[in-house]
Order: structure tokens, then sequence, then C-alpha cells
């Protein structure tokens, strides 16, 4: 294995071309060309919440010539909301190494009067159901997030569901809706503009791009100490790819997003943090992931479909 590979690479990545986690994946394919002296080529396949590629990536052969570019939804929400899943997200991929962790922004629209999370939650529970909140869909990552959130604060919010991140933005923009987690680069222009405020991050820490809001945590409300909530982007790969060729990957990919130019342009730059997690501890995390969502979406009655 320590020739690997001798023929091109094909990286899948179910994501539309343009954002900032495909750029990330592009990048560190140009990277892992340049180190593997072979192509890795990109094959976008977006749609369905990235089953579409899931189920290329499972059905290719375990030769560590296909990889799988992915968030956690494929992996931990799918199972949950998806009928009849043509894959085992627990039998048909191996872990290989989370790249970098993507936390959320809590904003609130402009016009709404509350500026810090301790406001909002007194608002909420001043009125239970009152406080719209946006997603790009339902069991989306932000509709996910928002209701562990209310159910850690102890309070209900009304739910509304767009068809994508484009529509919510509209939404919180002309006030139809009064908060919602947003992705910090997303999020990001708007805030800057003035035309969303952020009371709180999702991340365990501030996040180096806006230091000055502070995390859930840091409220000391009850019911907040310790909370945080993300996505580890990184890799995977056929469930049969052998171990060695898993582990060349998982350390050859560390070191490219580890490079301080790098990092400073696809990771810090776009609010990312870089993670680099080994291939055991990402499998546990893809599995605790998928036991903390379907408890939540049992809870929610959101039935697969």
């Amino acid at each position: 294995m320590a020739n690997y590979p001798l023929k091109p690479v094909r990286m899948v990545i179910p994501y539309p071309p343009g954002g900032a986690v495909d750029a990330l994946a592009r990048a560190v394919s140009y990277e892992l060309t340049k180190v593997w002296g072979q192509p890795v080529v990109v094959e976008g396949r977006p749609g369905a919440a990235g089953v579409t590629a899931a189920v290329a990536v499972a059905r290719s052969p375990g030769d560590g010539y296909t990889i799988f570019f992915t968030d956690q939804v494929p992996l931990a929400i799918a199972p949950f909301i998806q009928r009849d899943l043509p894959y085992d997200p627990a039998k048909d991929f191996a872990a290989v190494i989370a790249l970098v962790q993507s936390s959320s922004m809590f904003v609130v629209a402009r016009n709404f009067p509350v500026n810090t999370i301790a406001e909002l939650i007194a608002a909420a529970k001043a009125k239970p159901g009152a406080i719209n909140f946006g997603s790009w869909g339902i069991a989306s990552t932000a509709h996910l997030d928002t209701e562990e959130f209310s159910a850690a604060a102890g309070i209900s919010m009304t739910h509304v569901p767009y068809k994508g991140a484009a529509d919510m933005f509209r939404g919180l923009l002309s006030g139809e809706v009064q908060a919602a987690f947003i992705s910090l680069g997303a999020a990001s222009p708007q805030i800057k503009k003035g035309l969303l405020r952020a009371i709180a991050y999702g991340g365990p820490k501030r996040a180096p791009l806006m230091p000055n809001v502070p995390t859930m945590a840091e409220s000391g409300l009850s019911g907040l100490g310790g909370f945080a909530v993300g996505s580890a982007l990184g890799l995977v790969v056929p469930s049969a790819t052998p171990r060695a060729i898993i582990n060349k990957i998982a350390a050859d990919a560390a070191r490219v997003v580890s490079a301080p130019a790098f990092a400073d342009k696809y990771i810090n730059g776009v609010g990312f943090q870089v993670f680099n997690l080994p291939p055991e501890p990402f499998e546990k995390l893809i599995g605790e992931n998928r036991v903390k969502y379907g408890a939540l979406l049992k809870r929610l009655k959101l039935q697969a479909q």
C-alpha cells in the first residue's frame, strides 16, 4: 500500500458548486493531487440531502480510489428521515478523517428586539410559540440544531422551513422569521452589513472571525452549560477499503488542511476550524451523532418518508 495511489482517485461531493464547502473540497483534491502525483478528480453529485452521493460511494469498490467528502447528514440524519435508504450508513462506510468543524451563528432579524440569548429565551418563555425560526428544510441541521437548543433552554419556537438557504435569508430579512442558526461563513456578510444580528455562537468556543459574539454556553443559563452544535466535514470511504490506505489518506489530508496558507484561505477565513480527527474517533463521532439525531427526530415525530 506504500505506493498508493497508482491511478486517478475520485472524490465524490454532495454539494452544489459555488459554496465554501465545495471550494474546500476542491482545494483539498487539488493539494492531494500534488502530494500523490495522481489526479484527484472531483465528482459533484448534489441532491437528496447527500444521499445521491452516498449511494454512489457505497456501491464503489473498497480499493481507495473513491473518497466521499461529506458532512453528517447522509451518515447520521438520512437513516431516520428516508425510508428504504439504499445503503447502511453504519456498515457501508469507513471513517477516514474529520478535516474541519463547521459551527453556526445564532442570528436574529435586525428589527427583532433582543440582543442576547438570555433575552431571546425570556421572550420565548413569555409567549411560547410566538417566535418563528427558519431553516432550509425539515430535518435540516439548521432545524435540528435549533430544536436541540430549544429543548436545552426549555422554550418553544415555531419552525418555518424554506426550500433552501437563500429563501431562509429572505425570510429573515423580511421579518417573516425572527431567528435562525446559519453557518458563520454565510452569515458574516449579512451581519457586517447590519442586516442580521449575531447574538450567540453555536461552537464550543468563540469564533475567531467574530470574537465579540459569546457562545451559547457563555450565557450562564441553566441547560446551556457546555451546549454546542455543529458539523464535522470529512472523508469517508467504502467499508472494504484496506486500513493501510485509510491511514495514508488521513495522514496526507491532515497535512494539507494544517498548512497555514491553506487553512487561512479555505478554513479559518470562511468560519471553519481545523479538526483533523483520526479514523477511530471520527467513526465514534458519527455513531454518537446518529444516536443523538435519531432520538431528536423521534421526539419531533419526524417519520421516514
